[in-house]
């Protein structure tokens, strides 16, 4: 009485359940190609430093008054007055530096520092006719 026995009859199960309940998902990826890329406008100052006749009344302030006139040109900005007047060492480098800064005028404080030892009274002139041009409000007095 020899009779095979069939797998079902026996209750075997595999070890792992062969039946798929759920697809594998495929990976997907993307790249962005930029074509054109941000254009940043780097400009430089509108005035050279020696076209002081473009406007009288700031060279005059800046040659005859000086110190008290690069104070109204700090208050301006909005820094401290003392910035301007030269009570801070470095003060009209910084001023310079900080609106070139500002307004994305290419230089260097190396620059800024030959060119304020050569003609403060010139350069000052030319940060005032471009406060003007960049329509900075006006201060009547300097703090």
């Amino acid at each position: 009485m020899n009779q095979a026995v069939s797998v079902s009859q026996i209750g075997y199960t595999p070890l792992y359940n062969p039946v798929v309940t759920q697809q594998p998902m495929a990976m997907t990826s993307s790249t962005t190609v930029v074509i054109n890329q941000p254009q940043t406008i780097i400009r430089g100052w509108h005035s050279g430093i020696c076209d002081c006749c473009q406007d009288m009344k700031s060279c005059c302030c800046s040659f005859f008054l000086g110190h008290c006139y690069y104070a109204c040109l700090a208050s301006r900005m909005g820094e401290d007055c003392c910035v301007g007047f030269g009570c801070v060492p470095g003060g009209h480098i910084a001023m310079r530096a900080a609106f070139r800064e500002r307004h994305d005028i290419p230089g260097s404080i190396c620059d800024d520092c030959l060119t304020l030892t050569h003609c403060l009274p010139c350069v000052m002139c030319q940060l005032a006719r471009e406060m003007d041009r960049l329509n900075y409000p006006p201060k009547d007095s300097c703090c």
